[in-house]
């Protein structure tokens, strides 16, 4: 979904743009909106009023940014001001939207509270809160809350928005710790399961005949799952990695030993020493001889 100037720029979806109210705060259920346009809310974007989206029941997809969101209730869902955005809902799908001004949310933030909060804010976030987390941090209830206090005229109506906002935001934040300790945990058993990848390749790599799968199996994981942490934390797939501990051995031995192409390819694994050589010279643009003589040292 790219940025255009096509794409249409609203206070409300459906409404036309204007500078928002230093206090605009505006809330409203999914439905509200969303039915009378076939539940469908086209690419737009608000100038300078941030959106929180809690889904309880129902599933649709967010269109953000080029990206296209599965949705499935509960949800959480945090768009800064600007950010183009469209939705999918199904029919009947409940819960609430809060459509805020950055100069509100400034008001409830301070010192401290900015500082931790803010940052989180400043992206698109999507959040599936676990039912024990729903409970947790009340998130039903502070939406009910806010849109209960939107309709009733009594005195502390905005205090009591921007108290039950605040809790919203700091859920906002524990949600997204708890999700970054939990990829820090994810990302340390990647890192161990690379490392034991590589070790399994420095013990292997001159057997071609042990294909991917073989590591995998003997790393207790999938094929598919070794693919995803390879290319996550190496940029390539397995056998590229493979492939590049090769090419290192095999340049490794052109510039200290005196063996020739074919030696080095047989001592690699490699059966014909004509393949060896079309695969050294994919690689790094020139032959074996050819690389040897441009690497030798002086003299």
């Amino acid at each position: 979904m790219r940025e255009t100037a096509a794409i249409p720029r609203y206070a409300l979806y459906g409404e036309p743009d204007r500078d928002a109210e230093r206090d605009f705060l505006h809330v409203e259920t999914i439905a509200a909106r969303s039915s009378l346009h076939a539940w469908e809310i086209q690419p737009h974007r608000h100038r300078d009023l941030a959106q929180l989206f809690l889904m309880v029941r129902g599933s649709g997809e967010l269109r953000c940014d080029e990206r296209r969101i599965e949705l499935r209730a509960p949800t959480l869902i945090v768009l800064p001001p600007a950010v183009v955005h469209g939705f999918s809902f199904a029919p009947d799908t409940e819960g609430y939207v809060l459509t805020v001004s950055e100069r509100f949310i400034d008001g409830v933030l301070t010192g401290r509270m900015a500082a931790e909060i803010r940052p989180v804010l400043e992206r698109v976030a999507v959040f599936e809160p676990s039912a024990d987390e729903m409970r947790l941090h009340a998130l039903a209830a502070h939406f009910e809350a806010i849109a209960s206090e939107f309709v009733w005229s009594m005195p502390g109506r905005i205090t009591a928005i921007a108290a039950h906002l605040g809790l919203v935001l700091a859920a906002v934040v524990r949600l997204k710790a708890a999700r970054a300790s939990a990829d820090e945990r994810l990302q340390a058993g990647e890192d161990e399961l690379f490392l034991r990848f590589r070790q399994l390749v420095e013990a292997g790599f001159r057997d071609h005949e042990r294909a991917i799968g073989d590591y995998a199996a003997r790393l207790c994981v999938s094929e598919s799952r070794l693919q995803e942490v390879c290319r996550r934390i190496a940029g390539r797939s397995p056998l590229a990695v493979i492939h590049a501990r090769l090419l290192a051995e095999a340049q490794r031995d052109l510039l200290y030993t005196s063996m020739s192409a074919a030696e080095i390819g047989y001592a690699l694994g490699f059966r014909d020493p004509a393949y060896f050589s079309r695969f050294f010279s994919r690689r790094t643009g020139a032959s074996p001889a050819a690389w040897r003589r441009q690497h030798a040292a002086p003299g």
